[in-house]
């Protein structure tokens, strides 16, 4: 499955803006940390061949990119939890899953540039 990388919906996150006021800069610097955070754990999970930790990170990196219209990481944050999930419940190979880490690196890394970019009026 290809994605589009720099996938953003900017009326969600436009939305998100406009409902957190005051408290936009603390959301989006929260959301940044988080990520990388998650998606360390992720790799550290496929390291250590753990597919809870892999499934329980993707969750929330899915949920807080899709709360703030991340389109990008939150398709391929999905699709690490809900194939794991399968994995643990049916058995199976998810070391396919680990091409798609750097591709969450490089998209939060463009989601960052935008979300910078709406702290400016600040």
């Amino acid at each position: 499955m290809d994605y589009d990388l720099d996938a953003i919906d900017m009326d969600v996150l436009n939305e998100a803006h406009s409902l957190l006021s005051k408290r936009w800069p603390e959301m989006v610097g929260g959301y940044i940390e988080d990520s990388e955070m998650y998606i360390d754990n992720i790799k550290n999970g496929f390291l250590n061949d753990d597919k809870d930790a892999i499934a329980s990170n993707a969750h929330p990196l899915k949920s807080s990119s899709n709360a703030l219209g991340i389109i990008s990481i939150g398709e391929i944050a999905k699709k690490v939890e809900y194939d794991t999930k399968d994995a643990i419940d049916n058995g199976g190979d998810i070391m396919y899953l680990q091409e798609l880490i750097p591709l969450m690196g490089e998209a939060l890394e463009l989601a960052k540039q935008k979300l910078e970019a709406t702290l400016v009026t600040y």
